[in-house]
C-alpha cells in the first residue's frame, strides 16, 4: 500500500505507536505545572483509554470507535485556556518528534486536533 492511501493512525504506526504516544503523552502533561490541575480528580486509566481511541478515531482507524463522553460535557467545567491548549499541542509535537514521526505526519494530526479546540477550551 503506497503512502498516499495510508491514513494517519497506519502513517503513525497503528495501535501500538499511539498507545505510546498518548502514554507519553500523559507522562509528561502530569509533570507540567500548567496542565496537571485538569487532571487531579481524574481517573488517568479511564482518560488515557479513551484518548487512545479518540485518537485512533480522529486519525482514521475505521476499526476504532470513541464512545466516550461529548467532548463538550467533559471539558466545559475545566475552565482550560488556549495557553493549555497551546502547551498540550506542543507536548504532543515534541513526543512525536521523539518518536520520529516524519514532520508531515505530526502537522496533520496537529491539524486534527486544533479543530476541536472550540470543544475544549472554555475559558476565552
Amino acid at each position: 500500500m503506497d503512502n498516499q492511501k495510508k491514513c494517519l493512525f497506519e502513517k503513525f504506526g497503528g495501535d501500538q505507536q499511539v498507545s505510546e504516544l498518548i502514554d507519553q503523552f500523559y507522562y509528561k502533561v502530569l509533570f507540567d505545572k500548567l496542565l496537571r490541575d485538569k487532571f487531579l480528580k481524574a481517573d488517568m486509566s479511564r482518560v488515557r483509554y479513551q484518548q487512545k481511541r479518540f485518537f485512533a478515531q480522529m486519525m482514521g482507524d475505521s476499526n476504532t470507535q470513541y464512545t466516550g463522553r461529548d467532548l463538550i460535557e467533559v471539558h466545559k467545567n475545566l475552565n482550560i485556556t488556549n495557553q493549555q491548549f497551546d502547551k498540550f499541542k506542543t507536548h504532543l509535537k515534541n513526543i512525536a518528534l521523539d518518536m520520529e514521526i516524519p514532520n508531515a505526519d505530526i502537522e496533520e494530526l496537529l491539524q486534527h486536533v486544533e479543530k476541536h479546540r472550540d470543544l475544549i477550551v472554555f475559558q476565552k
